[in-house]
This record gives C-alpha cells, sequence and structure tokens, in this order.
C-alpha cells in the first residue's frame, strides 16, 4: 500500500490537505440570537459560564509584556475579512470579537459577532444568528450542555445552539 500512495503523489497531496482542513474546525461552535447589545451579551456570557470575555480578538501585549507593534489597533480588536465582489471590487469587513484565552492557550474562547461593522454577515447562511461563541480545545458534553441550558436562560438570549462548524458554506471565516 505505501509503494501505491508513493507512486501517486496527487492522491496523497489531496489526503494531506483535507487532514489539514478538518483540523482547522476542531472546535465547539455555539449560535446565539439574542435582543442584546454585543456588550451585554458578552456579559451574561461571562456570567453564565466560566468565561471571562473581553473586547479584542488578541491582547495587545506579547508573553514578555511589550506592545504589539507589528499589528494595527483594528487588527488586534477585529476579525477583518476581506471580500471580492462579483465587479471583482474588494470589501474589507470587521467583526467585533470578544476573547478569553489563557496565557498557555488551555483556554481558548471567542465570541464573534455575526455582522460586521460595514453591515455584511460573518456567517451568510445563518443570519438569525447575532453571534457565535467559538471554543477551541476539549469540552465534554456536560459542560456544553450546562452552557447551553444557562445561556438559553437568560432573558435577552432567544436561542443558544450548537452548530456543526463543517456543513456551514461560509466557514473559513471562522479560520484566524
Amino acid at each position: 500500500m505505501l509503494k501505491k500512495l508513493s507512486e501517486r503523489k496527487l492522491s496523497k497531496t489531496i489526503y494531506n490537505l483535507s487532514t489539514d482542513i478538518n483540523l482547522e474546525f476542531d472546535f465547539i461552535l455555539i449560535g446565539i440570537s439574542s435582543i442584546l447589545k454585543d456588550y451585554r451579551l458578552c456579559h451574561y456570557v461571562n456570567k453564565n459560564s466560566n468565561f471571562k470575555l473581553i473586547f479584542g480578538k488578541e491582547n495587545p501585549y506579547d508573553e514578555k509584556g511589550n506592545k504589539k507593534l507589528h499589528k494595527t489597533q483594528a487588527e488586534l480588536d477585529y476579525h477583518i475579512l476581506n471580500f471580492t465582489l462579483k465587479n471583482k471590487v474588494k470589501e474589507t469587513h470587521h467583526f467585533k470579537t470578544y476573547r478569553d484565552v489563557s496565557g498557555d492557550l488551555e483556554r481558548e474562547c471567542y465570541m464573534l459577532i455575526n455582522k460586521s461593522l460595514e453591515g455584511r454577515l460573518l456567517i451568510s447562511e445563518t443570519a438569525n444568528f447575532d453571534a457565535f461563541l467559538l471554543i477551541k480545545h476539549f469540552i465534554d458534553e456536560e459542560d456544553l450542555s450546562a452552557l447551553l441550558t444557562g445561556l438559553n436562560r437568560v432573558d435577552g438570549i432567544l436561542l443558544a445552539k450548537e452548530i456543526d462548524p463543517k456543513i456551514l458554506k461560509s466557514k473559513e471565516n471562522l479560520i484566524f
């Protein structure tokens, strides 16, 4: 079998590519429909979980406490995506992002607002969701169930539901 794989490099390359892509979507995704402003929603997510979400995609300081100078403030605060329209015009969109990331990356959670500052949806096929919780690394079923139950009890949250990111058409917009 190894001989066949080495003789057919194209098959091996395709296999490695699909494996790498699937690893990028190894996270829990929770869609949230809410009437709350994003900062209030963030407050209630923190209150009903062990997360301590704060505004910004990245910490503006590195592990040594030095300010990151190679990134703009917008790159540190927002999930920025560039879209090419049918007429080949490029549009840049800024999606508000909240984070809870431990120094050792053992805990990594992000809340992404589905609508950009410019008005485009992050995941267009899920227009009914206002925000997404993206939880990287392992979370067991019991903790996930408790989180969903807690979120669904909040008065301003209409629905919190787990979504399989692999079935989304716009799933590449979740990679950062």
